[in-house]
């Protein structure tokens, strides 16, 4: 009897150890596993992962390595575009201001500055003209052409995609795909049969567009846009669509 007791009471005394152990091992366990939900680079989890099994190579994504929490993001950009005008070619360089409220949020403001050159058959059009000026020939004409010189947008982003690529097991970076939407002011001129004209439009896009960060604060994106706005010439005003593609470099600041 005495025996009994003796074994019952060491057996209660330790009822409230294994039960703190429990909870420990049990807690553990759920840090693990909410941390292995997430996406990023935690170097505790891999020592642990590398420790029951050392032979193998590994890197475990967690969380987003690039805070962007109410952080300003200026960048610069070069792009092509594609429709506009028939007679003219047009590419641009830009650049950019964003500021990101949170990583899937940012407003951003927009500069662009268009080059505008003349096609094949724009060119030829022109030079015939051209000699016929200079040779006092008055039977020519100048077809209509407008040139957007420059504009200005602010623009709204949203980052619905996220993740992270690892390049030959040495390197991870988080890229981002986002959908951005805007509008601004337009500025364009018109050169005619025997006239130039400057003038303004309101300009609309929206796009997508993916963006790759090498580190914590430098960035490259590309970006596919399409563009509205309306141009004058001398049949009057006109709707003008296009497709514009623009590679950039950001950088947090």
């Amino acid at each position: 009897m005495k025996n009994l007791i003796l074994i019952l009471t060491i057996c209660f005394l330790a009822l409230p150890s294994m039960a703190k152990s429990k909870r420990t091992k049990n807690t553990k366990s759920v840090n693990v596993d909410q941390q292995l939900d997430s996406l990023g680079s935690n170097d505790e989890i891999i020592k642990k992962a590398r420790a029951l099994q050392p032979n193998n190579s590994m890197r475990i994504v967690q969380k987003r390595e690039v805070d962007r929490n109410l952080r300003p993001e200026i960048g610069l950009s070069y792009g092509f575009v594609n429709g506009g005008d028939t007679y003219l070619n047009t590419r641009n360089w830009g650049a950019n201001l964003d500021f990101h409220i949170t990583p899937r949020w940012s407003l951003g403001l927009r500069y662009t500055d268009n080059k505008n050159e003349f096609t094949t058959e724009g060119q030829r059009i022109f030079d015939i003209a051209s000699v016929k000026q200079q040779n006092g020939d008055t039977d020519y004409v100048v077809p209509s052409v407008a040139f957007p010189i420059r504009s200005y947008m602010a623009v709204l982003n949203w980052y619905p995609v996220y993740g992270k690529v690892s390049w030959l097991e040495s390197a991870v970076s988080q890229f981002d795909f986002y959908l951005i939407a805007g509008g601004g002011q337009l500025e364009h001129e018109y050169l005619g049969n025997k006239e130039r004209i400057s003038g303004s439009s309101p300009i609309f896009t929206g796009g997508v567009g993916m963006g790759m960060w090498v580190n914590s604060w430098f960035t490259s994106r590309v970006e596919v846009r399409y563009q509205n706005y309306t141009d004058k010439v001398s049949s009057g005003e006109r709707n003008v669509d296009s497709i514009i593609m623009q590679l950039g470099l950001g950088f947090m600041l």
